[in-house]
């Protein structure tokens, strides 16, 4: 069975409480914190390829109004953002020695800049998505052996940030922010409280900030209540992607991650050599989250 392991999950979930945001630019902007992982139950000289993408976690933009964020009652129109590829697969072993970071990925919100770049995910602003990581196994055609995403990882793009609290927080988190908090402890009252140029702090930086509450429809709705993305039950930090939390540590502790370097042609090659996964049975019943597009408010848990 395939695990992975969300590294840095409890600086994740001070973004997460806060109602995290990630600004995106045209010319393409990292995310902070950096989205880390560690891998255990592979085969060992079996060959794996990872891909990274942004699954929206409703249909409907949001906006953020005297410090809380509401769902806007306009549908527009989605896209499903692309899924990005390591530049060439690795083995189990490697994989699971060294883990994954993907310190280079960037989010943006036009199409050119996915043309290029390799390196891009394209997506909407003022939407929540939650990151998505798929492997695939590569024993003659390539088959998707596991999806895993972690709700703590959230977050809301923007084209500058909308809460103070979540702006602070990356300054305070980010060590490459130095400049930047200089820069405001002297100018503050000069600076924008955002701004979406591409030497701002952003995804390069830590945060744990934003408003406590969010509402929508005249109700405040909180950073815990927005809608739950966790495909799997975990013990401490361990997903098995729709399975329950049959697995227990200890387990061995990568000694260097692997930079995410990407692969633009690999996604054609899996689509025209791809076989579905297999239906794996679960004691826990688990299955994979399903968001009701049809329903304006279908995936916002409201306070009783």
């Amino acid at each position: 069975m395939v695990y992975v392991m969300l590294n840095e999950k409890r600086l994740w979930k001070e973004f997460d409480s806060q109602c995290n945001e990630m600004i995106i630019t045209k010319i393409g902007r990292n995310l902070f914190p950096i989205l880390e992982y560690t891998f255990f139950g592979l085969q060992n000289e079996v060959n794996y390829q990872v891909g990274i993408t942004m699954q929206p976690t409703g249909r409907h933009k949001l906006k953020f109004t005297a410090g809380h964020w509401d769902p806007l009652d306009v549908i527009e129109e989605m896209f499903q953002p692309n899924e990005v590829f390591m530049a060439k697969p690795v083995t189990g072993r490697e994989l699971m020695n060294r883990g994954l970071k993907l310190d280079k990925l960037k989010l943006t919100n036009t199409k050119e800049a996915l043309v290029k770049s390799d390196q891009m995910i394209r997506v909407q602003s003022m939407r929540q998505y939650v990151p998505v990581l798929s492997v695939y196994e590569l024993i003659g055609d390539a088959r998707r052996i596991g999806t895993f995403q972690f709700q703590e990882t959230r977050f809301i793009a923007v084209t500058a940030y909308q809460s103070d609290k979540v702006k602070n927080l990356k300054v305070q988190r980010n060590k490459f922010a130095q400049g930047f908090r200089e820069g405001t402890r002297s100018s503050s009252a000069k600076r924008p409280t955002s701004t979406t140029s591409s030497t701002s702090p952003d995804s390069t930086m830590d945060s744990s900030s934003d408003n406590s509450d969010v509402s929508a429809s005249g109700r405040h709705l909180k950073p815990s209540q927005f809608p739950s993305t966790d495909r799997f039950l975990t013990p401490a930090n361990f997903g098995a992607p729709f399975l329950g939390p049959e697995a227990a540590g200890p387990f061995p502790t990568p000694t260097q991650l692997i930079p995410f370097q990407f692969d633009p042609n690999w996604a054609s090659y899996y689509h025209q050599n791809h076989h579905q996964v297999a239906q794996q049975s679960t004691s826990s019943g688990l299955s994979a989250i399903q968001y009701d597009y049809s329903n304006p408010f279908a995936n916002y848990h409201w306070p009783g």
